[in-house]
């Protein structure tokens, strides 16, 4: 049987040790089908023998962009690089941060998915490294847009925004303590649950999302990216379906930090403005 070809874009934001390690995690199936495109936004050094290592990887290759176009700016770097190179989209498209790890069985597991015409995006299951739980699937129901309207609120203070993170993240601690003890097993959870949107570390695209329109040209520099793309995927008639099988371990944080600076929380600001008068008009 012949195995779905795969396009992984790593977005790199001065996280050089956190991208060796993903790059440790890649575990390549034999019939060789995956391209790795790992697009460097980065203001910061590289450290020492970093290059060197990156060379050693056959199925990478590697761009700088000289400036930071965001996350999906990044990524569409890496898709268009791959598409002067190729004359269509592959299978299966995946975005994702560079601070996570993919199981041993992950790609495997990913070329052998079936797709039918329906099928515009897979949620795999990310495993928060710090809170131990799964962050998919994620937003099941539309937000409306009174409460986008209160972030947008909410974030009109760099203090306020902090204070609501704080919260989160408490009630993130207490579910963590008060949590049943048990471990989180690879395909546990309901395959093929459908969202509204999924967790934006990992995004695995199929090739149905772009064939039916969709796309990542984000309005905004960051923030916002998941439901971009869980508006395009509903106005296409697209599902966004939960695959537990697909396991990665998201180690997040690690080029924004877990709280938000001025220009983090105007990024936010703004993301919450574009989507309002993007998509709630």
């Amino acid at each position: 049987m012949n195995k779905a070809e795969i396009l992984v874009v790593g977005v790199v934001y001065n996280t050089y040790p956190e991208t060796l390690r993903y790059l440790d995690s890649f575990i390549i199936p034999d019939t060789g089908n995956i391209t790795l495109v790992l697009v460097d936004n980065s203001s910061c050094e590289k450290p020492q023998g970093f290059m060197e290592k990156i060379n050693s990887y056959p199925f990478l290759d590697y761009i700088e962009t000289g400036n930071n176009p965001g996350y999906f700016g990044g990524a569409r770097v890496g898709i268009e690089h791959y598409l002067s190179r190729h004359a269509t989209y592959p299978e299966w498209v995946l975005v994702t941060n560079v601070d996570i790890v993919f199981e041993p069985r992950f790609f495997t597991r990913l070329s052998e998915l079936a797709a039918d015409e329906t099928l515009g995006v897979v949620a795999p299951s990310i495993i928060s490294d710090k809170w131990k739980t799964d962050y998919n699937p994620g937003l099941m129901v539309r937000y409306s847009g009174g409460r986008l309207k209160f972030y947008h609120l909410l974030y009109s203070s760099v203090v306020l925004h902090n204070l609501f993170l704080i919260a989160a993240y408490t009630k993130m601690w207490l579910a963590k303590i008060f949590r049943e003890k048990r471990e989180v097993a690879e395909g546990k959870g309901s395959r093929n649950k459908k969202m509204y949107a999924s967790h934006g570390s990992c995004m695995i695209f199929n090739r149905n999302y772009f064939s039916r329109g969709g796309d990542l040209d984000l309005p905004n520099f960051l923030y916002g990216e998941e439901i971009h793309v869980a508006e395009h995927a509903l106005r296409a008639g697209l599902a966004i379906e939960y695959h537990p099988e697909l396991v990665i371990h998201d180690f997040e944080h690690a080029s924004t930090g877990f709280f938000v600076t001025s220009a983090t929380n105007r990024f936010n600001r703004q993301a919450v403005r574009a989507i309002l008068d993007r998509y709630y008009r």
